[in-house]
């Protein structure tokens, strides 16, 4: 009787103390910030608006864009006189440079990883978390080409576009592979033209051009109305622009590289397939073919 009392109890004693190492072990890993992905994949706006930065954002992809003042400010007073592209647009140059290629540039752009409460801004500095809510974030930026450290505090930005599958699906980072035609959306007189310049195969001929300039173009879309595209090459040239569904359908998008003050109704693209890992979008014919990158 008292084997069988001592073997009780010894099993007791061990899962008290099980529990209170798994205890101890769970209070040990959990964050003290409060920064997760979850909490941190937002557009966050600096309530400072002299201060060197706009807004830091993040995706659950691990990207993160940081806008600064000046290029909100050349946003605004920017205007157009030719047509757009959804991935080109027509002035003499990009605002900014990749912020792997260039610390000093005015969109950086890249991925993260959050350690502890430090959150690391691959080829451009070091986040620390001093505290985090649904509604503000407080923290310190060290940027790493010159050491320089000074402490922010954000709002998280509105998100006007609903959240919806579709919405999900397209809030993501993708990719180009590569792009077609769509020849019903050409006149008999483009189609002319392009026969009398490329010869009967002008349809693989512009195919393979569109291609070339178009594989490892990379686009970001979040619930706050960015849009980003970053063009591949040494250069690292970036195009920051603005989004939303134009339909209930979402099977519609307007874009805007004016902080909507150009005609944005004449900037049209439509979505032409949507999954968890594959985009395709036509504007003017072509239809860009992209997918989630990883």
């Amino acid at each position: 009787m008292k084997k069988v009392f001592f073997l009780t109890n010894l099993i007791l004693s061990f899962v008290f103390v099980s529990a209170f190492v798994s205890c101890d072990k769970g209070n040990d890993n959990e964050n003290d910030s409060g920064v997760s992905v979850n909490t941190l994949s937002a557009k966050w706006e600096i309530l400072d608006n002299n201060g060197l930065y706009a807004s830091f954002e993040f995706n659950k992809d691990g990207n993160y864009i940081v806008v600064e003042n000046d290029v909100e400010t050349n946003l605004r007073s920017l205007s157009t006189s030719s047509k757009n592209s959804l991935f080109k647009k027509n002035t003499p140059k990009a605002f900014s440079m990749r912020s792997s290629q260039s610390n000093l540039s005015s969109i950086h752009f890249g991925t993260y990883k959050i350690e502890g409460n430090k959150i690391i801004l691959s080829g451009f500095g070091l986040m620390e978390v001093i505290s985090i809510t649904n509604e503000e974030f407080s923290f310190s930026f060290t940027l790493e080409a010159t050491g320089e450290k000074n402490s922010f505090v954000a709002g998280k930005s509105d998100e006007p576009i609903s959240s919806s599958s579709k919405t999900e699906m397209l809030c993501r980072t993708w990719i180009g592979e590569k792009v077609t035609l769509d020849i019903s959306k050409f006149s008999e007189e483009d189609i002319y033209s392009f026969e009398e310049e490329y010869g009967e195969d002008w349809i693989a001929q512009i195919e393979e051009e569109e291609t070339n300039d178009f594989k490892g173009l990379i686009a970001l879309f979040s619930r706050a109305g960015t849009y980003l595209v970053l063009y591949d090459g040494e250069e690292g040239e970036a195009g920051l622009s603005e989004w939303k569904w134009a339909n209930k359908e979402e099977t519609v998008i307007n874009y805007s590289w004016e902080n909507w003050t150009d005609d944005w109704k004449n900037n049209v693209v439509t979505v032409k397939e949507l999954l968890p890992n594959i985009l395709s979008i036509e504007e003017w014919g072509l239809i860009y073919h992209m997918i989630l990158i990883k």
